[in-house]
């Protein structure tokens, strides 16, 4: 793991001394929102004794990165993002909410356009978390629901998540930057169960819907 950390603090140096050197290129700098749809994965639906259902959360962030060539694009995103999933039967819901600080490396193919000020584009990269909260809320019809820490709950969660993602964009040009839209898929590697004795594992599944500006540099 921190290998890995190594690794992604390596890239997102190289990023920023790439956009302080480049006098001729684009660069930019941005923030977004976003819409998140997250599930998990792996042995959970085992591990409970009922199906996964996503549940709906919020992302914001900002970015940075620089356009090394007209077709290609390097750039790191930080965000703060909510995943987790829930899971009903038999009139009992339990719903499992993590909170993150995440890490996206995106490396991106431009598609321009002559003569359009819209840039489709497409992506792919690692990701690095590290949970800042963590909650379980069990909630019987009813009754009012009651929320608890996860290792209150005895459902310890590892406090460190890393994965790939992957999606698609497009960038409008408006006044001094671009409108960025942005579909994408983030798929967990790690196993974030951290209970004692459990063999069982449990990844982050999220997919999310972000907006967002871009100012434009060095243009």
């Amino acid at each position: 793991m921190n290998r890995a950390v190594r690794i992604m603090a390596a890239v997102a140096l190289a990023v920023l001394i790439m956009s302080g050197q480049a006098q001729a290129q684009n660069k930019r700098a941005g923030v977004n929102l976003g819409i998140d749809f997250s599930t998990l994965g792996g042995d959970i639906d085992e591990l409970v004794g009922t199906n996964a259902q996503s549940i709906t959360g919020f992302s914001a962030g900002a970015f940075v990165g620089i356009d090394v060539s007209r077709m290609f694009r390097i750039q790191l995103n930080g965000q703060y993002v909510q995943k987790g999933a829930k899971f009903e039967e038999s009139g009992v819901r339990l719903t499992l909410d993590g909170s993150y600080v995440e890490l996206l490396l995106p490396v991106t193919l431009l598609i321009p356009i002559e003569g359009s000020s819209i840039t489709p584009r497409f992506y792919a990269g690692p990701s690095l978390a590290f949970e800042t909260s963590c909650d379980v809320t069990l909630e019987v019809e009813g009754e009012p629901g009651v929320t608890v820490a996860c290792s209150d709950f005895d459902a310890p969660t590892k406090s460190t998540d890393y994965g790939v993602f992957f999606g698609a964009g497009v960038d409008f040009a408006v006044g001094a930057g671009e409108i960025v839209l942005d579909v994408l898929y983030n798929m967990g590697l790690a196993n974030i169960n951290n209970y004692p004795g459990d063999t069982e594992t449990i990844k982050n599944r999220n997919f999310q819907i972000l907006v967002g500006y871009a100012f434009l540099f060095g243009v």
